[in-house]
């Protein structure tokens, strides 16, 4: 064997040991934030399910070890409510005002003044 087939191997091994360890890091992140999220949820909170129903919880229970939310959804005569697991649960959705875009006017040419292209062709229609 030379050198570059041994440095190959060891790069293949090195790869195929650190790929689970980055795997399980990311997901003990994903994990712990999930946790957080669910321990946080409250009556009131406006939620986004990952199914990408829209809601505000109304109800909070617990049922066989799992937390269970209710959340009311639509409007007026349409309301509907959904019974939950917490882990359902995508993003709280967070009541900021909306800013809105200064929007800047763009000042159009002034039209009263002719062109240079306007001019070289009252210049070539007098000398006709």
């Amino acid at each position: 064997m030379n050198v570059t087939q041994i440095i190959l191997i060891v790069f293949i091994v090195l790869l195929i040991v650190m790929y689970p360890i980055l795997i399980f890091a990311r997901n003990k992140k994903e994990n712990t934030r999930m946790q957080e999220q669910t321990n946080s949820l409250k009556r009131g909170d406006k939620v986004l399910l990952t199914c990408g129903v829209y809601g505000e919880i109304v109800d909070m229970h617990e049922e066989n070890g799992k937390t269970i939310i209710t959340i009311e959804t639509g409007k007026g005569n349409h309301k509907g409510y959904l019974a939950v697991d917490a882990y359902a649960v995508y993003t709280v959705i967070k009541d900021e005002p909306v800013q809105e875009e200064k929007v800047e006017t763009v000042k159009e040419a002034d039209t009263t003044k002719p062109s240079q292209e306007d001019e070289k062709a009252n210049k070539e229609k007098k000398g006709e």
